[in-house]
């Protein structure tokens, strides 16, 4: 199994973390990586645990994914928070009665709210004082935490957040994303480039989750507005994805196109694809999906 392959030696028995960074040599720079890439590491397992039906391999992937969990209450990014909460309630999918997961995630899905709740304001609902990347995954988790717990304060304070972060970066009916060369701080200039495609998939997958809350078709037109700018319907009006590769390039800049094509922003396209056929596909066509994204 390729995943394990790959996630087994990232992960340091020795403190508990995973590892992010490895020289060509292969050779770790580091013994503990950023609580980002330790966030992402259970979002992987638990969307592996979710996937996965050979018996080995979900035991391998479900004993990781515990074991990594065990630090995850110390952390203090919300978006680690964002992106274990989204690990957590895929692994629920398989494995409902884990009382430990469970209890965890309900820890996580009140810091989250907690955090929104205390520092947003009505012109800046936010949890921070500034907008960078993967912003979309927040209330995408916070969302999703509110349908499966049953908690209608989180949803209301997600779709909060969430159209005010789709306004914020919709500009003459396409998606602006928050540039990285300086991003967005609460009070002073947005930086418009450069653009990424890691924030148009946080943002596809996040408008989806809140279509699955309110059934809105509001929503659904947003998921694709946001799923277009992969296509060329953003401000340079030229597509990140490329037909002979498969891939996505890796940024829009201002003075055009990033050629790169990182893994990165290939899985930020393909998520959005995966995503948008889904919803397609049980919405439109009527002929449910047998992918299992719906946790």
């Amino acid at each position: 199994m390729r995943i394990f392959t790959f996630m087994r030696p990232l992960y340091n028995e020795k403190n508990g973390l995973f590892r992010n960074f490895m020289t060509y040599s292969r050779e770790w720079t580091e013994e503990v990586g950023s609580e980002d890439a330790h966030g992402r590491a259970i979002w992987c397992l638990g969307k592996a645990v979710a996937f996965l039906d050979d018996p080995g391999h979900l035991a391998m992937s479900a004993t990781l994914f515990k074991k990594a969990l065990r630090a995850v209450e110390n952390f203090h990014s919300p978006r680690t928070t964002a992106f274990c909460l989204l690990g957590l309630h895929a692994y629920l999918y398989k494995f409902s009665g884990d009382s430990d997961v469970r209890r965890i995630r309900g820890v996580l899905a009140d810091r989250l709210f907690n955090q929104f709740k205390n520092n947003g304001t009505d012109d800046w609902p936010w949890l921070e004082n500034s907008l960078n990347y993967a912003n979309g995954k927040l209330p995408q988790a916070l969302l999703l935490s509110g349908r499966r717990m049953q908690r209608n304060d989180m949803i209301d304070m997600g779709l909060k957040s969430l159209k005010w972060l789709l306004a914020t970066q919709t500009e003459d009916n396409h998606f602006v994303p928050i540039g990285s060369n300086g991003w967005y701080e609460k009070g002073g200039p947005r930086a418009r480039f450069d653009q990424q495609p890691v924030e148009a998939n946080a943002m596809v997958e996040a408008c989806v989750e809140a279509f699955n809350v309110t059934r809105d078709k509001l929503w659904f037109d947003n998921a694709v507005m946001c799923f277009n700018w992969f296509l060329g319907h953003n401000d340079l009006n030229m597509p990140l994805y490329d037909p002979k590769t498969g891939g996505c390039r890796d940024g829009l800049m201002a003075d055009g196109i990033n050629q790169n094509q990182g893994a990165e922003s290939s899985l930020a396209w393909l998520l959005s694809l995966m995503t948008l056929q889904k919803l397609y596909a049980d919405e439109i066509l009527n002929q449910p999906s047998s992918q299992k994204t719906d946790y």
